[in-house]
C-alpha cells in the first residue's frame, strides 16, 4: 500500500482565482463551440486539426481545474494603501 502524496494548498488572491475560473469556463465553452463546428468540416485534415484543438482545450481546462482544487484564497488583513 502506497501513501498518497500530501497536497499542499496554494494561497492565491481572490482576483487570481476568479481569473482561473473564468479561463476554465472560456476553454470549455470554446471546446463546445468547436465541437459543433466540427460537423461542418469536409476536409479530413481540417477535421483532425479541429479534434486536436478541442482535445487541447479540454485538457487545459482539466489541468486548471486540478490546480484550482489546490488553491485557497488568502485572507488579506488590510488593503495596501496607494502611495500619494
Amino acid at each position: 500500500m502506497t501513501a498518497e502524496p500530501v497536497r499542499e494548498s496554494i494561497q492565491v488572491s481572490l482576483r487570481f482565482r476568479s481569473t482561473i475560473e473564468a479561463t476554465i469556463l472560456e476553454l470549455e465553452r470554446n471546446a463546445a463551440l468547436d465541437e459543433r463546428f466540427l460537423a461542418t468540416l469536409r476536409n479530413p485534415d481540417h477535421r483532425r486539426r479541429q479534434r486536436l484543438l478541442i482535445e487541447k482545450q479540454l485538457d487545459k481546462a482539466f489541468r486548471l481545474r486540478e490546480m484550482l482544487s489546490l488553491m485557497s484564497v488568502r485572507l488579506e488583513s488590510r488593503r495596501r494603501e496607494r502611495a500619494a
